[in-house]
């Protein structure tokens, strides 16, 4: 018998809101960063991206788990996003450490 993880979002209305979370916080990056507030910008791409990277891992445990609740398109839609915010805090870090 599999154990659920209760870390992760279970469900598809936690998933929803997992993604519409990430995707918020991608839009609130750029737009902190369109408005050149620097410091905003970069705190809002590391904290998205941690948030980003746990939803992501919740929608590849829930596709791992069943196929037939958590959509590839889903899988691959969240996927992108996260490797987006993650490359802002790239970035980000790159910058904090003078690289």
């Amino acid at each position: 018998m599999k154990r659920k993880n209760s870390l992760l979002l279970q469900g598809g209305k936690q998933l929803d809101l997992g993604t519409v979370v990430s995707g918020l916080g991608f839009l609130l990056y750029l737009g902190a960063a369109a408005l050149g507030w620097r410091a905003g910008a970069e705190v809002l791409s590391l904290a998205f991206a941690l948030a980003a990277l746990y939803v992501f891992a919740s929608v590849a445990a829930g596709r791992m788990r069943d196929k037939a609740a958590v959509s590839g398109s889903r899988l691959w839609g969240q996927g992108a996003l996260t490797v987006l915010l993650c490359l802002c805090a790239a970035v980000t870090l790159r910058g904090w450490l003078g690289g």
